[in-house]
């Protein structure tokens, strides 16, 4: 179960969450874009409506023109893909701190000679602080599951399913009783079951925990876990669900 101040990035308002964190000023938005340039930073492009991501790297910041230049992709499919019309999520990691935006359009160009790929420079963009990842809960409806492996090696893991999830970590619950209280623990290679994505593998770390009595007098023992070493790739894929969950929740308001 998320902590107190965890809660209320869930229910307090996700449109002014992302308002707070979202950039609109072109001095700051260049300042972070030039910064992620010239540290030559990994750049995640997530491809909407596709399980691909491609890495990249951001060549040059054009103010005058109001372009972005990417290194292209590695292979002609997945160039195709980005040119497709349908655009990408941009996800770099600045300092610790997520900076995302969508990227519009994707058009081939030449960049000193060799190809690229040129996008317009974002009029906002997203960036999150760890800390400040907020959380957003998940459908009762259409459960999704987080397979736990158990402590003993001879039992069966355990199928627990998300109460929220969020860039930094998740809120597991289940009803047997076997995933117990204890915080400070490490679940070390838990499998949440996104749906249209692949699975993410990754440890949990239990932060806090809560026996909740359900109306039907069964009790549920809920965990807020924080991701442990997230992969690049497997953060990016966490990132894209996460804004595609909280966009179709404005889009039903």
């Amino acid at each position: 179960m998320p902590s107190s101040s965890q809660h209320n990035f869930c229910s307090a308002g996700h449109d002014e969450l992302l308002a707070r964190y979202t950039l609109h000023s072109r001095t700051d938005i260049l300042f972070q874009l030039r910064a992620i340039q010239k540290r030559k930073l990994l750049v995640n492009l997530d491809l909407l409506n596709s399980r691909q991501i491609i890495v990249t790297s951001v060549l040059a910041v054009n103010e005058t023109r109001n372009t972005l230049i990417l290194d292209s992709a590695r292979g002609d499919a997945l160039n195709q893909e980005l040119m497709s019309g349908k655009g990408a999520e941009f996800i770099a990691q600045l300092d610790g701190v997520s900076i995302s935006f969508a990227t519009g359009p994707v058009t081939w160009c030449k960049y000193e000679g060799l190809p690229a790929l040129r996008i317009a420079l974002p009029t906002s963009l997203i960036r999150l602080q760890r800390r400040e990842h907020f959380r957003v809960p998940m459908p009762i409806a259409n459960p999704v599951m987080c397979i736990v492996p158990s402590a003993d090696s001879d039992a069966d893991p355990i199928t627990t399913h998300l109460v929220d999830i969020g860039c930094g970590g998740v809120a597991i619950a289940e009803t047997s009783g076997r995933l117990g209280p204890a915080t400070g623990r490490i679940l070390p290679d838990c499998r949440l079951l996104l749906p249209e994505s692949d699975t993410i593998v990754t440890s949990l770390e239990v932060r806090n925990s809560a026996q909740i009595r359900l109306p039907n007098g069964v009790f549920q023992t809920r965990l807020g876990c924080q991701f442990v070493n997230l992969p690049n790739d497997m953060a990016a894929k966490l990132q894209r669900f996460v804004m595609d969950i909280e966009r179709a929740r404005r889009n039903s308001l």
